[in-house]
């Protein structure tokens, strides 16, 4: 009985510990997504510089 809760606490470490990174993954993607959005939103919008020849 030991051991099955030994390996399950093992189980549940591993499952947090892959959980926490999954989490970081999609943060650290959802703000380069939002910076690019930022990004988009303020060159569509910006005024433009017309050279006249």
């Amino acid at each position: 009985m030991e051991s099955q809760n030994k390996i399950k606490n093992i189980s549940q470490k591993e499952v947090i510990t892959k959980t926490s990174d999954l989490q970081k993954l999609y943060s650290e993607r959802i703000e380069r997504f939002m910076s690019l959005v930022e990004l988009s939103y303020a060159l569509k919008n910006a005024p433009r510089i017309i050279q006249k020849k």
